[in-house]
């Protein structure tokens, strides 16, 4: 798994403080973490996305937020050859890369950038394959690697995309967040001067925002990109403050250091509402709550076991004690927003009868002793991933599973993961597109194990093979069949626990406009002003 890089020892740091002027020329965003890295490819961490894939990067195409269709961005046009094998895009033309200290683009962004960015992830022998890391997390997770058979240019103003075999998710996934395109003379450049790391941590884009400075775990400082190509934003600076805890985050927007922000808890919402000079967003939200449990490691190879914990787990006193409002039930990884969510899945009620049966029959009557990681802090699909914990907790302990919470930093947490040294963890998804394919791929193929998302390490050639089959047609029916099918197999096999799809929220003073919550995850600012 990625190694997170050493940020604050990397990036150009001023001493200025993050609240000198902000209030004038900018906004200051309480944001719940630091990231790994500034660069999303290497990162399946959702503040690395936060931190960095719309505030500096693009893409080529884009999801629109509220038809959930794709659009233009870097790309804009597209065509598709017959057998669905070649891609051949159109790119835009005048975009400009960031201009910073340390970095003057002597041309706007072309085909060589695109080629860069996925050639570094897609060939093993590529000088930056292995640059801080070597670890794609996202690309593998999707099989990109076996998917894109080669990436080349049409000439400075189109690339084109060589795939093994059809896939009517690709588009879908050129518009992922962790889909972004990085400077290939920005890398050419640091290669040269023997420091290729900087490109992953001093960044170099061509978003609405560049980079500035970045203090770990303090803040990180964003300036307005003059002339970017989607509109300039209407702020001079954009300050991202760096508060883990909610309740800290609150008192910040109280007091007005802070003017927008993230995650509230899901219990501070009746506060926020209550104060008439802070405002509240809500947006349906594209992902899930989950309990991955390790199959690879006993008792969870056994299904019985698996179904033994889903059946003990009451769901709904989660959604009362930890989302409050803004939560609904899963039955399915897939939240009822996707168009591939099947509505004839069962909805799951606790049955502690049928899950001390299920025990019994596995040759565990007396319970056992199991772990679950769970990360600090609040995230997007959990508002409070420890109380969702204690309450399993005290599930399980009804059918006579003693589970201990070990609460960790995500990079230790990712070291145990990467190791295959646990039980279980509490953790979530939040999609990048529509598609279905961006759940259950990820999440569940048998790629992801090793390199992936895959944390309930369950390997299913039957399960893998119905989601190559189903994006080998763009027909929508033939597509559904096969995802009906695979939530199926995946609520009789149970290698991870759907718990809830929640409401994105964003709290911000109220004299603060047009912030856009996107419901794939992140926050845009491009907008974003103070009247």
């Amino acid at each position: 798994m990625f190694k997170p890089l050493l940020l604050g020892l990397l990036v150009l740091v001023t001493g200025c403080q993050k609240q000198d002027d902000a209030s004038r020329t900018g906004l200051i965003y309480c944001t719940e973490g630091s990231p790994q890295t500034f660069n999303p490819q290497i990162s399946n961490s959702g503040v690395t996305l936060d931190a960095s894939s719309r505030t500096l990067y693009d893409r080529l195409l884009e999801v629109n937020p509220n038809t959930l269709a794709l659009e233009p961005a870097l790309a804009t046009d597209w065509h598709i050859s017959e057998d669905g094998l070649t891609y051949t895009l159109t790119l835009r033309k005048g975009v400009t890369f960031h201009h910073t200290p340390w970095f003057k683009p002597s041309r706007t962004f072309h085909a060589d950038d695109v080629v860069f960015t996925y050639a570094r992830q897609l060939d093993e022998q590529h000088p930056y394959h292995n640059v801080s890391g070597g670890e794609y997390p996202y690309f593998y997770s999707l099989g990109l690697d076996q998917l894109i058979k080669r990436v080349h240019k049409k000439g400075p103003g189109q690339v084109v995309f060589e795939l093994n075999r059809p896939d009517a998710s690709f588009l879908a996934t050129l518009a992922s967040d962790y889909a972004i395109v990085l400077s290939a003379e920005y890398a050419n450049q640091m290669q040269q001067a023997g420091t290729p790391a900087l490109l992953d941590s001093r960044p170099i884009g061509t978003g609405p925002f560049s980079f500035k400075e970045y203090r770990h775990n303090e803040f990180i400082r964003y300036l307005r990109h003059p002339g970017y190509w989607g509109g300039e934003a209407k702020i001079e600076q954009l300050i991202y403050d760096i508060t883990p805890k909610s309740s800290k985050r609150l008192a910040k927007l109280l007091t007005g250091e802070c003017d927008v922000m993230s995650t509230p808890a899901a219990s501070q919402l009746s506060v926020i509402k209550q104060k008439p000079e802070l405002s509240l967003s809500v947006q349906s939200g594209m992902n899930v709550a989950f309990l991955a449990l390790n199959t690879r490691k006993p008792p969870f190879n056994k299904v019985q076991v698996r179904q033994a914990i889903a059946s003990a787990i009451n769901i709904d006193n989660l959604l009362q004690a930890v989302y409050f409002e803004t939560g609904q039930a899963a039955n399915s990884l897939l939240p009822p927003l996707s168009w591939g969510y099947n509505p004839s899945l069962p909805m799951r009620k606790p049955d502690l009868q049928r899950a001390r049966q299920l025990l019994k029959e596995a040759g565990f009557e007396q319970g056992f002793e199991m772990q679950v990681l769970v990360q600090p802090g609040s995230r997007p699909y959990n508002p409070d991933a420890l109380k969702t914990a204690q309450l399993i907790r005290n599930d399980l302990a009804r059918i006579g599973i003693k589970l201990k919470i070990v609460q960790q930093e995500w990079p230790i947490t990712q070291a145990r993961l990467a190791r295959g040294q646990y039980d279980s963890l509490l953790s979530g998804w939040i999609a990048d597109n529509a598609d279905p394919d961006n759940f259950f791929r990820p999440l569940l193929s048998c790629a992801a194990v090793e390199r992936g998302n895959n944390y309930s390490r369950w390997c299913s050639p039957a399960f893998d093979q119905l989601l190559d089959d189903a994006v080998t047609t763009p027909q929508l029916a033939f597509r559904l069949r096969n995802y009906y099918y695979a939530q199926t197999l995946l609520n009789e096999q149970v290698p991870l626990i759907p718990l809830a799809h929640a409401l994105r929220t964003l709290a911000s003073r109220s004299d603060i406009q047009g912030l856009s919550l996107m419901p794939f995850g992140g926050t845009v600012f491009n907008q974003a002003h103070r009247e």
